[in-house]
């Protein structure tokens, strides 16, 4: 008699165990059902985005804080096209003339030795000095439709780094830098530029000419998007570090940011000539004046040729005047 309470409190658990296990078969069924049918909504509903227009086939989806308009160069239009399919790589040093370097993932540095090489399609991950360098003794560089980018861990100085001949920049991705490019002459056009990465005494210029071209090539500077949110040092930076600065075309790019957006070429070394900022549109998204202390410094309007017109606000389409 003694075991009869046991069992009966035995079979009594053993109902509620198999009650509890249909029950608890049913939740998994029904939720599982109601997961899928959230899926399936959430997939149906359109998104935040969706009145913005697809990218079109093969192009990379634009991202947040591209530029709005189609335009300017962004993710979607810039660095390498969706449809590449990257090969890793280490450091590449190149020595054979006309050289074409294509659809690699470089883990560190290019040094460039020999002239009209092309590199083009790659990704470029580095620290250091720079992430491409042309030295002295080449020309004739282009570079088009790449990834630049700091590592993240140790500071990238120059994405691009100019000391030799001729050179294009063309269609690139450029980010995580102190400097994106630093040239005296060339063309750099249809790149973006955008979010620099600062480290303890750094100083961030996207693009710079230190002084004026040694051998007369002209510098110019055309339909980039250039987007520092930094409160240093520039967008475009027409410097007199080395010698008097002349022949540089800054014109039809989308600006913003920096101390100042441009710097003008004011300095020791005499009144630079040839100077224009034309048909650029300055954006106040980070500052209210462009740059953190205003558009414009270092400005000579003595200069032969020496021009700013046709510069224009981003928001109201206001002209941009000279700094009073």
């Amino acid at each position: 008699m003694a075991d009869r309470p046991l069992f009966k409190v035995g079979i009594t658990t053993l109902v509620v165990g198999v009650v509890l296990c249909v029950v608890g078969v049913v939740t998994i069924v029904y939720g599982r059902t109601t997961a899928e049918g959230d899926r399936a909504a959430r997939s149906a509903a359109p998104s935040a985005d969706s009145s913005a227009a697809a990218p079109a086939p093969g192009q990379k989806p634009a991202r947040s804080g591209d530029p709005s308009t189609g335009k300017w160069p962004n993710a979607a239009t810039a660095g390498v096209p969706q449809n590449v399919r990257l090969v890793e790589s280490e450091p590449i040093k190149i020595t054979e003339e006309g050289a074409v370097i294509e659809a690699q993932d470089v883990k560190g540095d290019i040094v460039v030795l020999a002239n009209n090489v092309t590199i083009r399609n790659s990704r470029i991950t580095a620290g250091g000095w720079w992430g491409i360098i042309q030295r002295k003794e080449a020309s004739g560089l282009t570079i088009e439709n790449s990834e630049i980018v700091g590592n993240g861990v140790k500071p990238l100085e120059f994405a691009i780094l100019n000391y030799g001949g001729d050179i294009t920049v063309r269609g690139n991705d450029i980010h995580g830098m102190m400097s994106a490019v630093q040239t005296r002459h060339g063309l750099i056009e249809k790149n973006y530029i955008h979010d620099p990465k600062e480290f303890p005494g750094s100083h961030v210029t996207l693009i710079a000419s230190n002084e004026g071209s040694p051998i007369g090539l002209p510098l110019t500077i055309r339909g980039n998007t250039l987007l520092n949110p930094l409160e240093q040092n520039s967008c475009v930076s027409v410097y007199q570090d080395f010698g008097l600065n002349h022949d540089v075309l800054v014109e039809d790019n989308l600006m913003a940011g920096g101390g100042y957006v441009m710097f003008g070429g004011k300095g020791k070394y005499g009144t630079p000539y040839n100077i224009k900022f034309i048909n650029n549109v300055i954006s106040r998204r980070y500052f209210p004046k462009g740059g953190s202390w205003g558009w414009l410094a270092t400005w000579d309007a003595r200069g032969k040729g020496n021009t700013f017109s046709g510069n224009k606000w981003e928001d109201t389409g206001e002209p941009v005047p000279l700094p009073s």
